[in-house]
């Protein structure tokens, strides 16, 4: 079996088309569910049309969503230089012809997204899908209140959200009533999906992640408005581009917009944690989705796990939940390791594709995702580079020999991997900028001198990446011990604190015998170094100052 065949998986499916039936000044709406899954069905009158109906259009926009950069197509404008006489080669034109006919041509379309998957139970029934830049995931959860005299057929299957079915959905009006029918249509299609088993995977990461414990709050409906409208009113032109939330116990969540500094204070009630957190997320944009259920929203709750991991987000529709999901970062999918490294923290078995979770109850429902899944040890990794990675870790392989604090500009992260196979030791290096992405890379390894960072981090970069995550991980499980003090030679903490006149940043830095203090309200921030006599004396001067800000009100926002 080649390469290509180990990275996909063949998944049949049958669709046939949507339908729209109007009489009698009703509306009957018919959706095309897989008919090789025919187990799974509904037929039923809805409570509140216009509230599935836009839920369903939101589930189309996430679907279709896609915010990863594409590189424009100069082909016409290099054969314009070519005609002009201009100091292009033909060989350069047919190069970039023959590029991109591989990244957008029909090679690239040979992988397919996962169809919307439709669970039918007696509480609700669901669906569930991934966005195609693979970094959000949707689940609609319509609740046994929202329909009329149901007729109910429990299992999951795939549902067809094409843009036919979409219009046909954009046809239903909450002033007649709507009759939506999920089934098997009659002369249904038989294809197939080759479906990369990164996005199956994807799904067994949404449940891992679901399941951790995380930071929850509540927002009001325009709270969220706001958000989005001072999104689309205002372009960031410079770093860091974070919705940043400040919680403080007792105290309405404050929500920052990087790098305007923006801030907005939550209607929906004090935040009811026992400590208080600053958490910077990133790809806010992706939360434009869902605009068109503010109408109907009831409260928005949000739920963290940490600064650049993955939030949560769970629209109270009433009789209905809408939940979003995003990744750490856009560029970073559900199924990369950058975003469920730092959470699991290991190589622990991530895949679960029977069950799925209902955020907006607390409950995990039954959803075999295939009707026959692949192997586990298969969906274990992204890639053969990952795979590659976490190879050298458990063999002991990778060694951090610097990481460098950069500031604004990020964290430059040095090491050595000793590739037993290869008989080689190859030497990596990269700078992580404060919004996760990798740039200024270095490898001596044969894959990045081929291609550069063109087709991702190499198998050495994803290693000490890892690696230093744990050792964070691991550093910062032990800071509260004197022990654990003692571990720590070089890092820098990043403090912010509510004035009113805004906030105030405060950033600490221990460097062997040097600790720097940054601070300010806006940058550049005032600079004050301070050398001491030695290492210890510095790292006790470190965590005095620490403590001492803590005490004044400064929250640590450190990722």
């Amino acid at each position: 079996m080649s390469a290509a065949l180990d990275t996909v998986v063949d998944v049949p499916v049958a669709f046939g088309a949507a339908a729209v039936a109007a009489d009698d000044g009703g509306l009957r709406v018919q959706l095309a569910t897989d008919a090789g899954r025919p187990d799974a069905s509904v037929a039923t009158r809805l409570h509140r049309p216009a509230v599935v109906r836009d839920a369903l259009l939101a589930l189309g926009d996430v679907l279709a969503s896609d915010l990863r950069f594409r590189g424009r197509d100069r082909a016409d404008y290099l054969a314009y230089l070519l005609a002009k006489g201009k100091g292009v080669s033909k060989q350069v034109w047919e190069a970039q012809k023959e590029y991109l006919r591989l990244r957008y041509g029909e090679a690239a379309r040979s992988e397919e997204p996962l169809d919307p998957v439709l669970t039918v139970g007696d509480d609700a029934l669901r669906i569930e899908l991934l966005s195609r830049d693979e970094s959000a995931y949707a689940q609609l959860a319509v609740r046994a209140a929202a329909l009329v005299e149901p007729a109910l057929a429990a299992g999951t299957t795939f549902l067809d959200l094409s843009p036919a079915a979409l219009r046909a959905i954009g046809r239903m009006r909450s002033y007649r009533p709507t009759t939506l029918a999920l089934g098997p249509a009659p002369a249904a299609a038989v294809g197939s999906r080759r479906v990369p088993l990164r996005w199956l995977r994807a799904f067994g990461q949404i449940t891992a992640a679901a399941r951790l414990p995380t930071v929850r709050f509540a927002l009001a409906p325009i709270d969220l408005y706001n958000v989005l409208f001072s999104l689309r009113m205002r372009k960031a032109r410079q770093a860091p581009r974070a919705l940043r939330y400040g919680l403080v116990p007792g105290q309405a969540p404050r929500v920052v917009l990087e790098p305007w500094d923006l801030v907005l204070t939550s209607n929906g009630g004090p935040y009811l944690g026992e400590r208080p957190l600053v958490v910077r997320t990133w790809g806010r944009n992706r939360l434009l989705v869902l605009a068109r259920l503010l109408p109907h929203a009831r409260a928005v709750h949000v739920y963290l796990q940490g600064p650049g991991l993955p939030a949560f987000y769970v629209v109270d529709l009433g009789d209905a939940s809408f939940t979003l999901a995003l990744s750490g970062w856009t560029d970073a999918g559900w199924a990369g390791v950058a975003t469920f490294d730092q959470l699991a923290g290991g190589d622990r078995d991530l895949v679960e594709l029977r069950a799925g979770v209902d955020l907006a109850r607390g409950e995990t429902f039954a959803r075999p995702l295939l009707a026959t899944p692949p192997p586990a040890d298969a969906l274990r990794f992204r890639d053969a580079r990952e795979a590659a990675a976490h190879r050298h870790l458990a063999e002991g392989q990778a060694k951090l020999v610097r990481v460098h604090d950069l500031g604004a500009e990020g964290e430059r992260i040095e090491g050595e991997v000793d590739d037993g196979r290869a008989h080689r030791r190859f030497h990596a290096a990269f700078t992580i900028d404060r919004e996760g992405r990798t740039a200024g890379a270095a490898c001596t390894c044969p894959a990045f001198r081929r291609a550069g960072i063109k087709e991702g981090p190499c198998e050495h970069m994803i290693a000490l990446r890892v690696l230093h995550v744990r050792e964070l991980a691991r550093r910062e499980a032990a800071r509260g011990t004197e022990e654990g003090q003692r571990l720590i030679r070089a890092e820098t903490r990043t403090l912010f604190r509510r004035t009113a006149g805004g906030s105030e940043t405060y950033r600490l830095s221990l460097d062997d015998r040097a600790v720097t203090a940054r601070w300010g309200a806006a940058e550049p921030l005032r600079m004050l170094r301070q050398l001491h006599p030695t290492a210890d004396d510095a790292r006790a001067a470190y965590f005095a100052r620490l403590a001492e800000l803590a005490e004044k009100g400064y929250i640590d926002a450190s990722a």
